[in-house]
């Protein structure tokens, strides 16, 4: 992220998406145009989906959401029908790591699992922050009961 405070501009880039935020109009024009004669870039206009992220705009506010992501997630671990839940886990819950050895497989999937979450956290909901820490911490021998937990964030989402 580049941030031109004079200008009061933004440079966001990622790999080779570029996206430039600014309050003003002609200065985004006058910016695409030098960029386009020093570099060879396409001007897709207004950003509609960026990095699994649906930008929605109104006159009033942008709104991020990542609804295909989270239809993606939830068909690749066979979610997409589960019910719903009002809390992403219920209040006093306590877990413990594995002690006996697991197969690679069960280790992999929950991995799988939680860090399909923790880029939801870090795209659109920041409020499943403390939950998927918690349940990173037994990502190296998650029990069954890690597993059921990390389900229910799954179906928490589904429902929010």
């Amino acid at each position: 992220m580049f941030i031109h405070k004079k200008f009061d501009y933004y440079i966001s880039l990622y790999v080779d998406n570029i996206v430039i935020y600014s309050a003003s109009t002609r200065l985004l024009t006058t910016l695409t145009k030098d960029l386009k004669m020093a570099f060879q870039i396409s001007d897709l206009e207004e950003a509609s989906f960026l990095l699994s992220r649906h930008i929605t705009y109104t006159p009033d506010s942008i709104t991020l959401t990542q609804e295909l992501y989270i239809g993606m997630i939830f068909s690749q671990f066979g979610m997409e029908n589960s019910n719903t839940v009002s809390i992403p886990l219920p209040k006093g819950i306590t877990l413990t790591k594995k002690t006996t050895e697991q197969s690679k497989d069960q280790v992999t999937s929950y991995q799988s699992r939680i860090g399909s979450l923790m880029y939801l956290v870090t795209g659109t909901r920041p409020n499943l922050a403390y939950t998927i820490s918690f349940l990173a911490q037994f990502s190296p021998c998650p029990t069954q009961e890690n597993n059921k937990a990390a389900k229910l964030v799954f179906i928490y989402v589904n429902g929010t």
